[in-house]
C-alpha cells in the first residue's frame, strides 16, 4: 500500500518525485489497474511484482534508472529493448544521446571469455537486397571535425591476441596482431611472416596492385635503410631506381667502396645448360662471363 509517497496520476501518467525500485516476479500487474506499490524506505517506492506500463519516462537530476538481475536462465537479459514495428526509417530499439563532451555516450564492460563484450548480429536478406546495410555504421559529422573513426588501445599492457580481425570463409582476410604485424589473406590464425604479409590466395588475383597518379611527381614505393637513407625506389613509371644493386646474395653487400654501382657475387652454381631465347650473365672466380643460347661462354672482364 502507499504511505507518505508523493504519487500523482496526471495526464494519463503516474508521477512521483521519489526513486522507484522494481524487483522480483510473481505476477503481472498493469499500471493504473491493481499495482501493489509500497514505501520500503525513505523516498523509495517499491513493488514485488512485474511492472507493466504503456510508457515510462524520467527527467531527473539524479540517476534515472538502474537495472540489475542475478538470473542465469538462458535468454534472461537484464534489459530487453524490442522494436516490433517492421517499418519506419528512424524507429529504433535503442537510442542513446548525450550532451556531455567530457565522457563517452555509452559504456560497455564485461569479463567475457568465450564471447564478445559487445555482439552485433545483422539478420541478412537471402536475396541480397540488404547490400547497402551494415552491421556497424559510423558517421563522423560536422565539417572540420578531427574525431577518429575507430580507436583500439591496450592501456594495461599489450594484448597477446589480435588488435583487429576480419575473417571470412575461414581465411583471415585482414588481421592486425598484438605485435603490430599485418596479414592480408593469410590462413586462419596464422602469424604474418613480416610486418606485412600478403598471401596470394588464387591464380587469378595479383598479390599487390599499385597504380600511379599521372599528375604526381612522387614514387610508387620507396625503401630506406635504418639510417633513413633511400636505397630503392619504384618510380611512377614503374621503373626501379637504386643507389646500388647487388645480385647473388641475400645478406651482405660488397661494392668495393663504390657508389651508384652494380655488384654481382660469384655464382654459387654456374649455368650447366644452354639458356633459351637469350643468355645468362654471371661472375665466376671474380671474372664477368656471358653464356649464350648456343652454349658459348665469353669472358667479358677478367677478375
Amino acid at each position: 500500500m502507499l504511505h507518505d509517497i508523493d504519487l500523482v496520476y496526471m495526464g494519463g501518467k503516474l508521477t512521483t518525485g521519489k526513486d522507484i525500485v522494481l524487483t522480483g516476479s510473481s505476477a503481472t500487474l498493469t499500471l493504473g489497474v491493481d499495482v501493489n506499490l509500497y514505501r520500503s524506505a525513505a523516498d523509495i517506492l517499491k513493488t514485488d511484482d512485474d511492472f507493466t506500463a504503456r510508457s515510462f519516462n524520467t527527467n531527473s537530476t539524479v540517476r534515472s534508472a538502474f537495472f540489475k538481475t542475478t538470473a542465469t536462465v538462458n535468454g534472461t537479459h537484464t534489459v530487453t529493448a524490442y522494436q516490433a514495428a517492421t517499418s519506419g526509417d528512424n524507429s529504433v530499439a535503442g537510442n542513446f544521446t548525450s550532451d556531455n563532451v567530457d565522457a563517452s555516450c555509452v559504456y560497455v564492460a564485461g569479463p567475457n571469455k568465450q564471447r564478445a563484450t559487445l555482439k552485433i548480429g545483422h539478420t541478412g536478406a537471402a536475396d541480397g537486397t540488404d547490400s547497402v546495410a551494415s552491421a556497424i555504421g559510423i558517421e563522423l559529422n560536422t565539417t572540420g571535425t578531427a574525431c577518429q573513426g575507430i580507436t583500439v588501445t591496450a592501456p594495461d599492457g599489450p594484448t597477446t591476441g589480435n588488435l583487429l580481425l576480419l575473417r571470412n570463409n575461414s581465411v583471415d582476410d585482414f588481421v592486425v596482431k598484438g605485435t603490430g604485424r599485418v596479414g592480408i589473406g593469410v590462413a586462419q590464425g596464422a602469424t604474418p611472416g613480416g610486418r606485412v604479409q600478403i598471401a596470394q590466395r588464387d591464380d587469378s588475383t595479383i598479390g599487390l596492385f599499385m597504380v600511379a597518379n599521372s599528375a604526381s611527381a612522387n614514387h610508387l614505393a620507396e625503401f630506406r635503410d635504418s639510417s633513413n637513407t633511400a636505397k630503392l625506389r619504384i618510380l611512377k613509371t614503374g621503373a626501379p631506381a637504386a643507389v646500388n644493386a647487388q645480385f647473388g646474395t641475400a645478406t651482405a653487400e660488397s661494392y668495393g667502396g663504390g657508389d651508384g654501382v652494380v655488384g654481382i657475387r660469384n655464382a654459387t652454381i654456374v649455368p650447366t645448360t644452354n639458356p633459351i631465347s637469350g643468355g645468362v650473365l654471371y661472375v665466376e672466380a671474380g671474372a664477368l662471363k656471358y653464356k649464350g643460347s648456343s652454349g658459348t661462354v665469353t669472358t667479358l672482364a677478367p677478375a
